[in-house]
């Protein structure tokens, strides 16, 4: 009895521990196929997730890197086509600016451009000129203790030149001729007529001085204020364009070169404005060119020393001050050539210094055609050569004049 308790003792334990195997064993089986169908499962996730991110989410990824990229790109031509907008922008608004101050100058009436106004371009120019502070001197009369004096000819068309070379060869005078290419004989300026040029260069071998008297021959106080284009492009005299530094510049410089190239002639630097207008800005403006000394002509209580041989009209119209109707009236400038002869001297005869460093202004061509004053040289030159006057240049007189005399103003 014992025997079979102690074997059933051992088969219970035996079986207790058989059974505590099996459930070790089970666990572990168990714990097996878990871990892999954790394994099997992550790993089918895994490569599910990779194919997904191979095939979907990179090429998607991808996508969007080349949309950024190219919005990136389109950002910045925006940036540049911006700033050149705004370059462009600048510079219409210049253009605009430009386009209003310069139709600010048009004058409409009913549709039509009647005139353009050039005050403001007058205003710039004035303020350039006054700017400047170049030296000039307006000489219009030499030493009066000298017994000296200057024949002075502005050339016109030029159509006297032969009968003053003839005369001033004759009585071995000197003149001075201040030169331009204005005043046109038929379809040519001064400069441009081959018989002009022969006797300029006959008057150049007798010793005869040359100054500059402009290449257009215009009316240069007119034509740096005449603030109306339209009277600009009516009156002759007037240059088209409001004279200023350059395009006086240009003017005196085309005489010397012209001058220098078709005669061999080299002017003196001294000059005369074109039918005496001038103020200081426009002497301001020639002394810049290197032309310092403007040459007038001489003057007292009788008038100025001038031959008067461009005043071709014997009478003249005027409005009687009375009646307020007009009337025909003798020129007060017209002269005959005998009555300007006796003119001539009266001028020096009421002067307090005679003909003393006295400078006269006669023309080498004019609208007068006939008993013309130019004619009475012969007559002038040998009745003060008479009177122990010696003719000279202008330079001459310059030279033998005082700077303290009155004839020099700064």
């Amino acid at each position: 009895m014992k025997h079979d308790n102690k074997e059933s003792i051992v088969y219970t334990y035996i079986y207790e521990l058989t059974r505590s195997q099996y459930r070790r064993n089970i666990r572990r089986h168990i714990f097996k196929r878990f871990i892999r169908i954790v394994s099997y499962t992550t790993f089918f996730i895994s490569v599910l997730l990779i194919s997904v991110y191979l095939f979907m989410v990179k090429p998607y990824i991808d996508d969007l890197k080349r949309k950024l990229d190219s919005y990136d790109r389109s950002i910045t031509r925006m940036a540049q086509n911006i700033e050149l907008m705004k370059m462009e922008n600048i510079e219409y608004r210049t253009k605009l600016n430009q386009l209003k101050e310069k139709f600010s100058h048009l004058k409409i009436e009913n549709n039509k451009l009647i005139d353009i106004d050039l005050t403001e371009t007058i205003k710039k120019v004035e303020d350039e000129i006054d700017s400047s502070s170049s030296d000039f001197k307006n000489f219009f009369r030499g030493s009066k203790d000298v017994k000296e004096t200057a024949l002075t000819f502005d050339l016109g068309t030029g159509e006297e030149l032969p009968f003053v070379y003839r005369t001033l060869k004759s009585f071995r005078v000197r003149a001075t001729i201040f030169v331009t290419n204005g005043n046109p004989s038929l379809s040519s300026g001064s400069l441009s007529v081959k018989r002009n040029i022969y006797y300029l260069k006959k008057l150049a071998e007798i010793g005869c001085e040359f100054g500059n008297h402009t290449w257009s021959h215009y009316n240069l106080v007119n034509s740096l204020y005449e603030a109306s284009k339209r009277r600009r492009l009516m009156l002759t005299p007037l240059s088209d364009t409001v004279i200023d530094r350059i395009t006086l510049r240009i003017e005196l410089k085309r005489v010397e070169d012209t001058l220098n190239t078709v005669a061999g002639i080299k002017l003196s630097h001294i000059w005369r404005a074109p039918y005496g207008a001038y103020d200081d800005r426009i002497l301001k403006m020639a002394a810049e060119s290197g032309y310092k000394y403007h040459i007038f002509w001489s003057f007292n209580r009788l008038g100025p020393l001038d031959f008067y041989d461009y005043v071709r009209k014997k009478s003249i119209v005027k409005r009687d001050k009375k009646t307020g109707r007009l009337i025909w009236i003798k020129n007060p400038y017209y002269f005959s050539s005998a009555d300007m002869f006796d003119r001539l001297k009266k001028w020096e005869e009421i002067d307090p210094h005679g003909l003393n460093g006295a400078i006269s202004i006669a023309h080498l061509g004019t609208a007068r055609r006939f008993d013309k004053t130019i004619s009475i040289l012969p007559e002038y030159i040998a009745y003060y050569k008479s009177r122990g006057y010696r003719f000279v240049t202008i330079t001459e007189l310059i030279r033998d004049s005082s700077r303290k005399i009155s004839g020099f103003q700064n």
